[in-house]
């Protein structure tokens, strides 16, 4: 007995000590190689050699300010950690590429308290004035550093943390500052995850580094369509352009944008790195020869192009519009479906005015005439719609393909965005009908439908080298001795976004479905910016979406999990216990023919 318990005391002895050197020899590889391993099928969580091409860019070092407070609140305790740990691992990337990135961590509250400690050495604390309280200025000098703060893009946030078994209010900072040269500073406000983060970093490196902002030409061939009244339903001061506020709120952050008409004096200008054609309308064939001068040079194009356009309002009021670019599209093997709106159970909503007892109330209502893609409905292997939840496209019209043209043309078409299997079409009205609002009951007349293309390759062009140049007015027939010529082009690949919706980007549908902002802008970016961006922003953690199935296979799925599983289980079960009692029978049987064999040698002898 003692023996074994000496035995047993060596053995855990030395594996105590076996396990000890062991953590130490891990510990020092880790500090030697400094590695972290990410799980994510999109590497979330790993800096991505694209940005190492960018940060290599970069002509000084650029520093990062992580303003972040030690006490966090209860969901946010580990972000400090990871978050120093990730600006840790992406200055490595940028020393690998050949680029300096200072990484600073700042605490707010210590820098209010020495602030606060120096005005009182200085004698400079003036008692507080409750009428400057009342007026929102500065209270204490406390107040003017967060103030202060504040102005530099670093509020004071706040958050919820569990105590006494209740909830308190944290006040707290967690914001990014980025400093290159002597540019403006650039900031995320509140940082509350590493979601994203890579490219929330690196595009504002992209903008610090950028000597100038590049520029996009807007075009909007039907400028007549304004605004006239806010969302609420009160005047403007004055009319605006649809999409004033999409280029004003959303690209004049990041780009120049010049509106143009397209006319022999407001041309598309060189400098420009893309041009953007909203709501065609009435595309003259001069128009569409300088857009085809822009796709053939090489430099992309953005359409948001249909044959409807529409009021996102109670009243659903329809125009029908003639984009004029069918004889473009068509030698690309694309066609937009004229006079043909999608329709979807899956779509977006307005707002309405309903009456109830209380009075006029709002209430949002589905329109069918938004048809919405999400899911397998977006194409999540590009860059421009992965991770992005779903897109809603007001009075869109269907794309079709014809594969066989587009080959031939030496093009590529990928289809971004659909919709469901259960959409249909509805013909054109200037009003809302049932066509519109019900589904047809013949499943041979619903489809999914193609709302988003990306056309690549080297475009062909439809005016053909030595014929004359069409003229500015339509209405002015072609002198063939005077009239300019169809010179020799050298084409380049391009790409052009097609989106089937040419409300989508209006101003009515950002207050709607502000989720299209996302799209268009990352869009916008990876087409018109470094393509790396397009690359790093698509690294977000999404969840795999299910195919597409029938009803019948969706019955069988649910009674297979409610019927099936469990007398799987059951049959398991009996099985198990047959063999088990079979086994015992096995053994009794055993059991008592060696008894019986026992006793009858026992009687011989």
């Amino acid at each position: 007995m003692i023996e074994r318990k000496k035995k047993f005391l060596l053995r855990w002895v030395v594996s105590l000590v076996v396990l000890f050197v062991l953590l130490v020899v891990c510990n020092g590889i880790a500090q030697r190689f400094d590695r972290r391993i990410d799980l994510t099928r999109a590497g979330v969580h790993t800096v991505s050699a694209e940005t190492g091409r960018i940060l290599a860019g970069l002509e000084e070092s650029i520093t990062i300010e992580y303003w972040v407070s030690e006490k966090m609140p209860s969901g946010l305790q580990n972000l400090r950690r990871d978050t120093v740990d990730y600006l840790d691992e992406f200055q490595r990337a940028a020393s690998a590429a050949g680029a300096r990135v200072e990484i600073l961590v700042k605490d707010p509250n210590r820098v209010i308290e020495a602030y606060v400690q120096e005005k009182e050495e200085a004698g400079e604390v003036s008692q507080q004035d409750p009428m400057r309280a009342f007026l929102g200025g500065p209270v204490s000098p406390a107040d003017e550093k967060k103030r202060e703060l504040a102005q530099q893009g670093i509020p004071e946030l706040q958050g919820r943390s569990i105590k006494d078994d209740g909830f308190e209010i944290v006040p707290f900072y967690s914001s990014l500052l980025l400093k290159y040269l002597d540019r403006e500073k650039e900031g995320i406000p509140v940082h509350s995850n590493l979601e994203g983060l890579e490219y929330e970093l690196v595009s504002r490196i992209v903008k610090l580094s950028m000597r100038q902002k590049p520029v996009i030409a807007f075009f909007h061939g039907r400028p007549e369509d304004q605004i006239s009244t806010a969302p609420d339903g009160r005047p403007l001061p004055q009319p605006m352009g649809q999409f004033s506020p999409f280029i004003d709120s959303v690209l004049k952050d990041r780009f120049e944008v010049i509106s143009i008409d397209l006319s022999e004096q407001n041309l598309v200008p060189e400098e420009a790195v893309m041009l953007i054609v909203a709501e065609p309308d009435g595309t003259t064939a001069r128009q569409r020869y300088e857009i085809e001068r822009f796709i053939v040079d090489g430099r992309p194009v953005i359409f948001f192009a249909s044959t409807t356009a529409g009021k996102l309002d109670q009243t659903v009021q329809m125009t029908p519009l003639a984009p004029g670019l069918g004889e473009m599209m068509q030698a690309w093997g694309i066609q937009i479906q004229p006079n043909m709106l999608v329709a979807s159970d899956e779509c977006g909503s307005i707002t309405i005015m309903q009456n109830t007892p209380l009075g006029p109330m709002q209430r949002s209502a589905p329109l069918k005439l938004c048809p919405m893609a999400t899911g397998n409905g977006l194409d999540g292997t590009s860059p421009l719609t992965r991770g992005v939840g779903s897109i809603v496209f007001p009075f869109a019209s269907p794309l079709i393909v014809d594969d066989v043209i587009a080959a031939a043309a030496g093009l590529e078409v990928t289809v971004l965005a659909s919709t469901e299997r259960g959409s249909w079409l509805a013909p054109f009205s200037p009003n809302y009908t049932r066509q519109m609002r019900d589904k047809p009951e013949d499943p041979g007349s619903l489809a999914p439908r193609n709302l988003v293309l990306l056309i690549e390759g080297v475009f062909p062009t439809t005016f053909e080298e030595g014929s004359p140049v069409p003229p500015w007015d339509p209405t002015t027939e072609t002198d063939g001795g005077n009239a300019p010529i169809v010179g020799a082009l050298d084409a380049r690949p391009g790409r052009v976004l097609l989106i089937g919706s040419a409300d989508i980007a209006k101003y009515g549908s950002l207050i709607q479905y502000r989720q299209n902002v996302q799209f268009l802008l990352g869009a916008i970016e990876a087409l018109a910016l470094n393509p790396d961006l397009a690359t790093i922003r698509s690294k977000v953690q999404i969840s795999s979406a299910l195919r597409d199935t029938s009803r019948q296979e969706r019955r069988l799925a649910s009674y297979g999990n409610m019927v099936g599983i469990p007398f799987l289980l059951l049959m398991i079960y009996m099985v198990l216990v047959a063999r088990r009692h079979s086994s015992a029978q096995k053994y009794e049987s055993q059991f008592l023919s060696a008894r019986r064999a026992q006793q009858v040698e026992e009687v011989t002898q």
